[in-house]
């Protein structure tokens, strides 16, 4: 083909489509938490980080599975994604990102702040969201990569509604199995006031899901009890010792035959990301990316996180 001459304008026609998002020009990849900052600051939500939310891609052939990203508590589709969208943009994925989680009575900047709807209303969200992103592109399957409480609508999504039809690869940071006792030294003293129930009912309408992350949640419990995996679904999970919001950060770790479960620092002892910055980490993604495509090769960066230890 590269000898001949003349290219038909048929031929030419077909040379988007054979490579998908990998012949635009590379979008800028910013390795730190100021881009989700400003990101935060400056843009009305709903919006679509760099990248993202092409409805007109068309998956490459080295990349055929889109790419669904689904941000966690108090975060957007916006500036949740600032690094992974356009990293993914740039390897060829078609990648979407949703908000999720707002009360409809959401006004002005409490609109982007996403998250805090029951999570059961949220994995609602998330499948028709998967369903538009099928649809548009064509597939039958997406690629799930979840953060903090978006492992949890995930995972809710995936055993309660047939999630996993829908979607091959779960990939998964930072995520809450077994809740997160972040909470626990609250706990006691309100008990003893006989205020404990009534400061997590209080929470709804404002932010039901932040009573349901807590370990021992109805929420938890129904997760665990249903078994927490999909077993059509591959999951890859990947928390850090660091981790402050997840307590403890093992909570993210569940033994499964169809799971790989990755601690950052058994890769990178250096590397101290918390729970925010492994949005952002390069040995992150490059252990995301890689989970995403199992048979590619690649280097996994080490080098220490640019944020403070824990963040």
């Amino acid at each position: 083909m590269c000898r001949l001459m003349v290219i038909t304008a048929s031929v030419a026609a077909t040379i988007p489509l054979i490579l998908g998002n990998a012949s635009a020009a590379p979008l800028p990849v910013p390795y730190s938490l100021a881009a989700m900052v400003t990101a935060s600051l400056t843009t009305e939500p709903p919006g679509a980080p760099p990248g993202a939310n092409d409805w007109g891609c068309v998956p490459s052939p080295a990349h055929p599975t889109p790419v669904v990203l689904v941000h966690g508590l108090s975060g957007n589709g916006e500036n949740s994604w600032q690094t992974f969208a356009p990293l993914l943009a740039n390897e060829g994925y078609c990648v979407y990102a949703l908000t999720y989680g707002v009360y409809p009575q959401d006004r002005g900047i409490v609109a982007g702040i996403g998250g805090r709807a029951p999570i059961d209303e949220s994995s609602s969200e998330l499948q028709r969201f998967v369903d538009r992103v099928r649809t548009a592109t064509h597939t039958d399957r997406v690629d799930l990569l979840s953060w903090s409480e978006g492992t949890l609508v995930s995972a809710a999504y995936l055993r309660y509604l047939d999630g996993a039809a829908a979607v091959d690869k779960a990939i998964n940071l930072a995520p809450i199995w077994a809740g997160t006792a972040i909470t626990d030294p609250l706990d006691s003293p309100l008990t003893l006031l006989g205020l404990h129930g009534d400061l997590y009912q209080s929470l709804d309408p404002t932010c039901a899901a932040c009573a349901e992350l807590r370990t021992g949640s109805d929420f938890i419990n129904r997760l665990q009890a249903s078994g927490v995996y999909a077993p059509e679904v591959h999951y890859t999970n990947i928390v850090t010792t660091t981790d402050i919001q997840v307590q403890p950060y093992t909570s993210g770790i569940r033994v499964a035959p169809n799971a790989t479960n990755i601690v950052l620092q058994d890769i990178c002892p250096v590397n101290l990301s918390g729970h925010l910055s492994v949005s952002v980490d390069p040995t992150v993604t490059a252990l995301a990316l890689q989970a995403l495509d199992p048979d590619s090769t690649r280097q996994i960066p080490c080098a220490p996180a640019q944020a403070p230890p824990g963040v």
